[in-house]
């Protein structure tokens, strides 16, 4: 698909969308044009290999996708 014509396609959803769709579309917009580059510092790497270490080792807790979902909607199967 060209960029005319996904331009106008998306025109025709921002113009039928509800306002869930038009605060996404907005943040996505928003965050794409924004100038701030996000550089990780070096404390910033070092706990993410922490966390990554820890998890290889099995020493920290995952979850399936359902108990993801049901965390974060809400459902009464909280974690």
């Amino acid at each position: 698909m060209s960029a005319p014509n996904i331009r106008q396609q998306l025109h025709q959803y921002v113009d039928q969308g509800d306002e869930k769709l038009l605060k996404l579309l907005y943040a996505l917009a928003k965050e794409y044009n924004s100038d701030k580059d996000v550089d990780f510092t070096s404390d910033d790497i070092q706990h993410f290999e922490a966390r990554s270490a820890s998890r290889l080792r099995e020493e920290s807790k995952t979850y399936t996708v359902k108990e993801a979902r049901d965390a974060i909607t809400g459902s009464e199967n909280n974690l």
